[in-house]
């Protein structure tokens, strides 16, 4: 078992449990007194230590929300998932670039700036 510090036990009690109910980054960051990043931190620490913290991280319903239930994970998880492949896409065409001739074929615009 996994020793929690002050801060990971503050972020995890205002984390719902179960997806009917989720709490944005910056809710959190005010309930607790920390800013963001911090909050992206600790999140991912307590992940680290098996608490399945999950995201929502599109649309209105946005939020944080520890998983209780398979289907919930598989929720939490699709929007990363999503993130990896687009992430691997970009990986593929950066390796595949042609480092000499790059340029060539590409017509510039000659409407620059507003």
């Amino acid at each position: 078992m996994s020793q929690l510090s002050a801060i990971e036990s503050d972020v995890l009690d205002v984390i719902p449990v179960g997806s009917g109910q989720k709490i944005a980054i910056r809710d959190v960051g005010q309930l607790v007194g920390l800013d963001e990043r911090t909050i992206y931190e600790v999140i991912n620490s307590l992940r680290k230590k098996g608490v399945p913290v999950c995201a929502k991280r599109s649309g209105e319903d946005r939020g944080y929300f520890i998983a209780e239930t398979e289907q919930e994970r598989i929720e939490g998880l699709s929007a990363y998932k999503a993130q990896v492949k687009d992430m691997t896409k970009l990986i593929d065409q950066i390796e595949s670039a042609d480092l000499s001739n790059w340029h060539e074929g590409l017509k510039i615009s000659e409407h620059k700036g507003a």
